[in-house]
Order: structure tokens, then sequence, then C-alpha cells
């Protein structure tokens, strides 16, 4: 091979490698939405403050078998959580399009499938890195069950964040009973004790865990449950479509992973790399 042979096809690999970087910088109108995307995270600190490292993750004895037997999970690791659920506008830019079927810029995303969901959150990733709005060692990703639910409840050990009557639920979130004619943004409603919006109700998100019908044998440390050749995944939090029953803090749904629904969106944890 001749030298001027070598130096052609290292300058093709050059410039391949470069059209690759430059293809990874966030356009004007991603890293616009990408740096609202990263001040709306807030900062938890387990066992430091007012954030308990510890909490009780179910429901009671009095509660469907899915959320039984309550047990203690300690989460030792500081992680971010969006503030609200992830919105179309954000979701289109990254992704390039926008599957919802109700639409509006600042309205949670729906109709997407659990693989979709991930994928966002790897693009998210790459783009934030690209555009040192994290850290090299962070990433984007669904929440595991046990963060849900610690992020959910927010230091409570009630029904639902703001207390066990179904009487002050209208302020907090949208279900079957408030939610016909609204079209809403995200953080229309009240935020929980941790300043997170639409934790009960409007749209079912998104975790990593996949399906168990009970806790038995379930993590302590606030990771994921995966089973390997499982084709479900867990959705929290209730949504629009939803009686009151289903938006409590503990209340679990198994989820098809490819299911796509109106009613079924996510949000996004930061945290760092394992």
């Amino acid at each position: 091979m001749t030298r001027s042979l070598v130096l052609t096809i290292a300058t093709v690999i050059s410039c391949l490698s470069s059209a690759t970087i430059q293809a990874q910088q966030p356009t004007e109108n991603q890293l616009a939405l990408l740096k609202i995307f990263r001040s709306e995270f807030v900062a938890l600190g387990p066992g430091t403050k007012h954030f308990s490292k510890t909490f009780q993750m179910g429901g009671s004895k009095t509660a469907a078998s899915l959320e039984q037997p309550q047990h203690s999970v300690a989460i030792a690791y500081n992680f971010s959580v969006a503030r609200y659920e992830i919105p179309q506008n954000l979701w289109e830019v990254v992704m390039g399009s926008n599957p919802s079927k109700w639409k509006g810029p600042r309205n949670s995303v729906e109709m997407l499938s659990f693989a979709e969901a991930q994928d966002f959150c790897r693009k998210t990733t790459l783009l934030m890195r690209q555009a040192k709005l994290i850290k090299g060692n962070q990433i984007v990703r669904l929440p595991s069950e046990a963060e849900w639910e610690y992020f959910a409840r927010a230091g409570t050990e009630t029904i639902y964040s703001f207390g066990d009557s179904v009487d002050k639920l209208n302020d907090y979130g949208w279900h079957t009973g408030n939610a016909a004619g609204n079209d809403p943004p995200v953080g229309a409603k009240k935020p929980n004790p941790w300043g997170l919006y639409d934790i009960h109700g409007y749209l079912w998100e998104w975790c990593l865990d996949t399906g168990h019908n009970d806790y038995n044998q379930a993590p302590s440390d606030g990771s994921a449950w995966i089973a390997a050749k499982s084709k479900t995944r867990i959705a929290r939090g209730g949504s629009w479509k939803d009686k009151p029953l289903k938006l409590t803090s503990s209340f679990r749904f198994i989820v098809p992973a490819d299911h796509k629904d109106d009613a079924l969106g996510l949000r996004c944890v930061l945290t760092a790399e394992k």
C-alpha cells in the first residue's frame, strides 16, 4: 500500500469521524429546550436534609396484592428527577416526531412504547453530554419503580402525597372525574412536597421494572427488578382516564412493554452511570 493511499484512507476516516461528532451536536432548538429540561430537575439526596434514606414501599394490608408486602427500601445514592412529565416539544426535538394523540407543545407526550421511552432517554443523554449540560458519567433514564415511589411519596406515608383524603385530589391531579374537556400543559396542578408535578394522574409513567405480581423477593436498595424474559413493564401514577384509587402513591400497573396509549408517558431521572 502506497503512502499516498494510506494518507487518503486516513483523511476519509478523519472526515467521517468529524461528521459523526458534528451530527451529535445539538441544534439550536434542541439546545434551547434541553437547557430548560436540565433546569427543571430536582436534586434528591437520600439521607440528607429532609430527604429520608429509607421508606416503606407498597400499600397497607388492605391494599391490592400487587402492592404487598409493604417493605423497607433504602436508597444510598443521590439522583435527580424531572419536575414534569416529558413534554411534547422536548420529545419532538429529540426524536424528530410527535406521536401524541392530544397535541400541545407543553402537554405530556403520550402514545409511546417502553422501547421508545428508553430510546428517548438514550438520545437525550448523548445530546446533553455533547452540550455539556450533564457530566460524561451521568445518564438520563427511566426511574426504577422504587425510585418512582420514593419521589412520589416525598417523605409521606399517606395514600397520596397530600394526605389520605381523596377530597383534595382535584387540586393535585387529572383523573376521570376532572379531565373531560381539558387538554392541559404539564404542571397545571399543585406539586407534591418535593416540587414534582402530575405525580397523581395525568399520564401513567413508564418504569424500568418488569411486571411482578407482588413484592416478595423485591430489591431493597432502590434498584430496578428486572426478569430477563419478561415482556411487561411497570407503569405508575395513574392517568386522566382513571379513578382516584389508581392515582395513589403505591398503585402499580403491569403493562405490555410494546403497549401505546394516550394515557401513558414518561418522567426521567438523572443519575450517575453504573
